[in-house]
């Protein structure tokens, strides 16, 4: 079989990453209108019977050089069983890099470790040099991924949650969190999240702009959703009502049962169940005055959380996260993530991807926390092949690995 570089529409690249097993969000021809400095090119291989593999391609000058950078995050689409469209592609890319003056192409297929039997022998083989396996972070992008699988009911989905993890979102709905999909014009509400996020956890942010850009560029294929939480005070103090009513209720019906029983065994068992009702009455009393209180100071509510959810066909992704500092202990964000797992499988995704994590389970790792939030959802830690470079300008390639990595430590020596 003979692949050749082919013409491909916008459209048709589009609905080609979207509909392929190896497709992925950052291979869409709008990921590279999201990356603002970074030129991009498509590229796209097959024969008389149509497409057989496509790559997007981004390109980044190298400062004070005339050269530059090609990368194709998570690429190229292809199927790697098929070498001969691999390397179809790989000359496309060299043809359309060199074009570029790119010193290397990078790839970090979206590829398993062990999906493939020899598969970076394979890829050494059409010149791609393997980067190793690095950790979790040390590379463009998270070598270790935690992902959902929507390919079940919702109930399944559900059920697979840490009972934690399902109590918190029981817990939102019962306190009168609502998560819902919400219009452009909240990205700055979203935003200004964002702000007292990186604020409160020491992590740089994005600013409106991006958002804004990043939103409609990909919203107008249907690929993007904004979603914010908000703490309903009229809903929760209804709750409240109803369950005051509900274990008063239970309480009189406990009182007629006392006076009527003899037996000492069940009379202690209703004094117990007696306890438990006035302490839930109380709890929901001492809930209802503190609703009232934030009744009093947010009357239209309060927005306490947000995220932006994206898709790519049979993918899902949970791409950036904020919330406020106000009534964490409501579980926003449990919601949250429930709601954009529903929504993204009612939009045919079949995986949540939750972003990445360091690879590691030992919970002394610094990233423990990540991976604990990551996994409670029922999710599967998923190790990626890594990166691959084919070298176009090798003097300027072994040059930028000698001093890239002596810049770095030298900067960090000056930040202490």
């Amino acid at each position: 079989m003979t692949y050749h570089r082919i013409d491909l529409s916008i459209e048709a690249f589009d609905e080609f990453v979207k509909q392929h097993p190896k497709g992925d969000l950052l291979q869409l021809p709008a990921w590279g209108e999201v990356k603002k400095g970074w030129d991009h090119e498509r590229i796209a291989v097959g024969d008389s019977n149509g497409p057989v593999g496509t790559g997007l391609l981004l390109f980044k000058k190298v400062p004070k050089l005339p050269y530059t950078l090609c990368y194709a995050p998570r690429g190229f689409v292809v199927d790697y069983d098929d070498l001969e469209a691999v390397a179809a592609l790989r000359d496309a890319a060299v043809e359309v890099a060199k074009q570029h003056k790119a010193i290397a192409i990078k790839i970090d297929p979206n590829v398993d470790r062990d999906e493939y039997p020899g598969f970076i022998g394979e890829m050494a083989r059409l010149g791609f040099k393997h980067q190793g396996y690095g950790g979790g972070f040390d590379h463009a992008q998270p070598r270790f991924t935690m992902e959902t699988n929507l390919d079940r009911d919702e109930q399944e989905i559900f059920e697979a949650f840490h009972p934690k993890f399902r109590y918190n979102v029981r817990l939102a709905e019962r306190k009168g969190i609502v998560c819902y999909e919400a219009g452009r014009e909240d990205l700055k509400t979203f935003a200004e999240l964002m702000v007292e996020t990186g604020e409160r956890d020491g992590f740089s942010i994005r600013g409106l702009d991006y958002f804004e850009n990043l939103y409609d560029k990909l919203r107008l294929n249907g690929d993007a959703a904004l979603f914010l939480t908000k703490l309903d005070v009229e809903q929760a103090l209804a709750n409240v009502e109803a369950l005051l009513i509900e274990a008063g209720n239970e309480l009189e019906k406990i009182e007629r049962q006392l006076e009527k029983e003899q037996k000492e065994k069940k009379l202690k068992s209703l004094e117990n169940r007696k306890g438990q009702t006035n302490a839930q009455i109380e709890k929901a009393q001492a809930s209802k005055t503190e609703l009232l209180g934030i009744a009093a100071k947010h009357p239209n509510g309060v927005i306490l959380s947000g995220a932006i959810l994206t898709l790519a066909g049979r993918r899902s992704y949970y791409l950036y996260g904020a919330s406020s500092n106000a009534y964490r202990e409501f579980m926003p964000n449990h919601l949250m993530q429930w709601t954009m797992m529903k929504y993204a499988k009612a939009h045919g995704a079949l995986s949540y991807d939750f972003g990445g994590v360091s690879g590691s389970t030992d919970p002394e790792d610094h990233y423990a926390g990540l991976y604990a939030f990551k996994s409670g959802w029922g999710s599967e830690m998923i190790e990626k092949a890594g990166e691959f470079d084919y070298v176009l300008n090798r003097p300027l390639y072994l040059g930028m690995e000698v001093a890239l990595p002596l810049l770095k430590k030298i900067r960090k020596k000056l930040r202490r």
